[in-house]
C-alpha cells in the first residue's frame, strides 16, 4: 500500500477487488472525469474491479467508513447483478436493495442508505421492495 492507492478484497464479495485512487495517484488524472461522471465509484465489468475515489472521502467531514462500505456494497452488487454500461433508475435501485442486503449480512450499518434513499429513488425505503432482487443475490 501507498499513500497515493489503497488495494483490498471486497469484503462483500472475494472475487471482487476495491481500488480506492487518491490525486497523487500517477493515473488519478484520468480517472478522475469518470468518477465526476459516475459519482464516487465506478466499476469494470471485465476486471471485476471496483475503483473508487479517495478524494471524496478525505475532502469531505460528512463521510465515514459506513459510507465508503456503502458505496463499496452499492457497487458490488451492480456487478453481482451483472449491470454493464449505463445504469438505469432500476439498476441504481436494485443496486441500493442489494447493498442493503449485503451490508446487514456484515452487521455493517445502513443508515446513510435508509436515510437518503427516498432522495435517490423518489420513494421511502421499505424492507418489502426486498422482493426484487431475493433471487439475484
Amino acid at each position: 500500500m501507498t499513500d497515493d492507492i489503497i488495494s483490498y478484497t471486497s469484503v462483500f464479495e472475494p472475487s471482487i477487488s476495491i481500488t480506492i485512487v487518491f490525486k497523487g495517484n500517477s493515473n488519478y488524472k484520468d480517472l478522475e472525469p469518470i468518477f465526476e461522471k459516475y459519482g464516487y465509484g465506478f466499476y469494470s465489468p471485465s476486471t471485476k474491479s471496483i475503483f473508487l475515489d479517495g478524494e471524496v472521502f478525505t475532502d469531505n467531514d460528512e463521510l465515514d467508513i459506513n459510507d465508503l462500505r456503502f458505496v463499496e456494497a452499492h457497487e458490488v452488487s451492480h456487478l453481482l447483478f451483472g449491470h454493464d454500461g449505463l445504469h438505469s433508475n432500476e439498476d441504481e435501485l436494485d443496486a441500493d436493495l442489494g447493498a442493503y442486503v449485503l451490508l446487514k449480512r456484515k452487521g455493517l450499518s445502513t443508515d446513510r442508505l435508509e436515510n437518503e434513499f427516498e432522495f435517490r429513488h423518489g420513494i421511502k425505503f421499505d424492507k418489502k421492495l426486498l422482493v426484487r432482487i431475493k433471487n439475484l443475490l
